[in-house]
């Protein structure tokens, strides 16, 4: 395979916004029997990192839970894992929900110890795909009910998964406002 060593510029008049959107979809993996993957046969540089496919339900009609995090909590990072030439990424992050609703206790724990995908998406639109088959995603949820009554309270969601590359950018953009409006 050969390597393309193409200069990689700077982002001159760029935006490089950080953070992410607060909308996340998350798929179980037993709902679902197909995910975006990664190519096998890397024919460009960002086959390294685009998955390409789609979710497919195994029931007709079921789709992904769509999330709503409070604004600025969602926060994702790939630090190295491994010894030399055995290197990985761990794609670790979190989100928030403020409140004590029923609803986002009850998300906690149907999703709890649920293997899965996780969809985020950065300030510029592009969704990143925690997990893949294999190396799925997992949730774990705590809730933090506050001590003041100035306290926030809510439940904080922590995602992790062990990944081939440090970021998964899903070939084909998924419309979440559609998912949304049916």
């Amino acid at each position: 395979m050969a390597v393309d060593l193409d200069v990689i510029t700077g982002l001159n008049g760029a935006d490089n916004m950080g953070g992410y959107k607060s909308r996340l979809l998350w798929y179980p993996e037993s709902d679902f029997s197909a995910a975006p993957l990664l190519p096998k046969v890397i024919a460009a540089n960002e086959d390294y990192v685009t998955a390409a496919g789609a979710f497919v339900p195994k029931v007709a009609g079921t789709k992904p839970t769509v999330f709503n995090a409070t604004d600025a909590t969602v926060k994702y990072s790939a630090p190295s894992q491994g010894e030399l030439e055995g290197q990985s990424y761990a794609p670790t992050g979190e989100f928030y929900r403020a409140g004590s609703k029923v609803e986002y206790g009850a998300f906690a724990r149907k999703y709890n110890n649920t293997p899965g995908y996780l969809v985020l998406e950065d300030m510029d639109g592009k969704q990143i795909l925690v997990g893949q088959p294999g190396l799925l995603c997992n949730l774990k949820a705590e809730y933090d009910g506050g001590q003041k009554r100035a306290d926030r309270r809510g439940i904080k969601f922590t995602f992790s998964a062990d990944s081939l590359a440090p970021v998964v950018y899903l070939g084909t953009h998924i419309d979440i406002d559609a998912l949304l409006a049916d």
